[in-house]
């Protein structure tokens, strides 16, 4: 009699799955647990095991272990293998993924794959098995499968953004099934088909929305972002358009009109910009990403040179618009005379900035016990660190004490997807362009853009991008955008530098990275993954 893994067992479970292939995922259930005919009965049952899935399935934003969260899975550190941020000392296993070292025996990306399809059986489970389960309420029982099929659809497209074309897996694979040892990948064009359909055939019975106790869970305006993500890796601005009009229709979703650093704290908390969170999933970003004066942070993503000269100046200008005297005043002090778009300050921990009351960030200052400076103990590599997501109220908690949400999807990067659609189908001259691009710049702070110089489709492109580098800033988008445009050889390859060293007076150079073009757009399937599994083969290059 086949068995299935209980709430718990799932969850003790999970570090164990990382030492196997993700064929195993597909084939086995534990041994130990109890029956299917015993468990799929109640209620509780079948939501304490979607509930498990969930757990592991949505990205945190700062590293945790919640659930069996994994670095590869913490979207904030995504940022260092970009050109916002640079890993620190002990956990600089990543600094391979930008410097010609990675390999298919890393243990991160096998995280990533393996984790993702023990999601994806988990939820073919439950498709496969809630009919038996008597749920009073038929349109909550259906939500549930609703539900499952989404996540299931979620966890095929991080595959498909971080791996490229995936074998699609629709059903829980027996053991003794051939297909087990033997599933091929499938083209592009049969995976965003299937993840688009599935994501409609789930919004069809799920809300739109959820009361603030439930919005980790999948709803239509999830799906429909979902899509808008799916179509816009694949350039089909047209789908793109389509799904954010059907997102926009919900008329569920806004952008928060408070100041854009309290949609990371506290005070807007419950703003409705947010359309899929992760409970407590920033619970740890003190103790992880702040500075070592704060709690023992360990400043584990030390910002670059190149994310803060970004930001543009409250008159519009970009640094590289300025002569070179005026651009040098900003290269020494990023926000000289508060002349910066506000978000600069709101998202990185500047030299002189305070982050919590009394402590003020010092990293070139050589005084005994500063903490902060920059290299001691290899915490603080650039001499800029993140300040999204930090509070005053998370002053004390370290590792796992905190109580921020991380917010996984919101609006502003669906307004920001939609207004790169209308620029690459040609619609660049769609009123939806400045008024979407405007909306979000007056959130921050900064005028309208200057439409006389903004005046063509290359010039839009310019300005559509930055300001998702901007806006979206650490939230780990900055990997699938690349990736898109095709950047990769001209922002991760040659040096890295972070702040202006007063006493070297130059910018720190933090590392050199190495991109190589036609293979680092995509990661390598796991070699455990292809032993395994005879149906595939390995991305080019490695």
């Amino acid at each position: 009699m086949k068995s299935i893994l209980t709430h718990r067992a799932i969850l003790l479970i999970l570090p164990l799955l990382i030492l196997s292939g993700c064929s195993e995922f597909l084939e086995r259930d534990n041994p130990t647990a109890t029956t299917d005919d015993l468990w799929w009965r109640t209620q509780n049952n079948l939501v304490d095991y979607l509930n498990a899935v969930y757990m592991n399935a949505i990205p945190a934003g700062a590293l945790i272990t919640d659930g069996g969260t994994f670095q590869a899975n913490s979207k904030m550190q995504m940022a260092g293998i970009t050109d916002e941020g640079v890993f620190r000392g002990n956990f600089g296993s990543w600094q391979q993924f930008v410097t010609n070292q990675l390999t298919p025996a890393d243990g991160y990306i096998a995280d990533m794959y393996r984790f993702n399809y023990a999601n994806i059986r988990d939820c073919s489970r439950i498709l496969a098995n809630y009919e038996r389960v008597y749920v009073a309420d038929t349109v909550l029982k259906k939500r549930f499968a609703a539900e499952a099929r989404a996540l299931r659809a979620y966890s095929h497209l991080q595959l498909f953004q971080y791996f490229g074309e995936i074998p699609i897996v629709d059903r829980a694979i027996e053991f003794a099934d051939p297909d087990a040892k033997n599933l091929p990948r499938n083209t592009t064009e049969e995976i965003v088909n299937f993840v688009a359909r599935e994501l409609e055939t789930a919004a069809a019975d799920l809300p739109v929305s959820y009361s603030e106790a439930e919005l980790f869970r999948m709803s239509k305006g999830v799906c429909y972002a979902l899509q808008v993500q799916l179509y816009l890796a694949v350039k089909n601005y047209d789908k793109v358009i389509e799904s954010f009009g059907k997102l926009r229709d919900l008329k569920a979703f806004e952008l928060h009109k408070g100041k854009y650093e309290d949609v990371f704290n506290y005070t807007g908390l419950t703003n409705k910009e947010r359309i899929w969170i992760k409970p407590r999933g920033n619970k740890g970003i003190m103790g992880r990403m702040g500075p070592a004066s704060v709690q023992g942070g360990q400043a584990t993503i030390s910002v670059t040179a190149a994310l803060v000269d970004a930001y543009e100046t409250l008159d519009g200008r970009t640094l590289d618009e300025m002569p070179e005297a005026e651009r040098l005043l900003y290269v020494k002090e990023p926000n000289y005379q508060n002349k910066r778009d506000p978000r600069l300050a709101q998202t990185v921990l500047l030299p002189g900035n305070t982050l919590i009351a009394g402590i003020v960030y010092e990293p070139f200052t050589a005084t005994t016990g500063n903490t902060t400076r920059v290299g001691y103990n290899s915490a603080n590599v650039s001499g800029y660190l993140v300040k999204k997501y930090m509070t005053e109220q998370d002053r004390t908690a370290q590792y796992g004490s905190g109580n921020l949400n991380y917010i996984v999807i919101r609006y502003a990067e669906m307004m920001l997807s939609y207004v790169e659609a209308l620029v690459e189908s040609g619609q660049w001259q769609h009123a939806d362009v400045k008024t979407y691009l405007n909306q979000i710049r007056n959130r921050a702070g900064l005028p309208d853009y200057n439409a006389t110089k903004y005046n063509s489709q290359n010039k839009l492109r310019g300005l559509y991008r930055r300001e998702r580098m901007v806006e979206l800033a650490l939230e780990g988008t900055r990997i699938h955008d690349i990736r898109r445009w095709q950047i990769g050889k001209e922002v991760l390859d040659g040096p890295v530098f972070g702040a202006f060293d007063p006493q070297a007076k130059e910018r720190v150079r933090v590392e050199d990275r190495i991109f190589i073009e036609n293979r680092d757009y995509l990661w390598p399937i796991p070699q455990n993954e292809i032993n395994n599994n005879s149906g595939i083969r390995q991305n080019p290059g490695y």
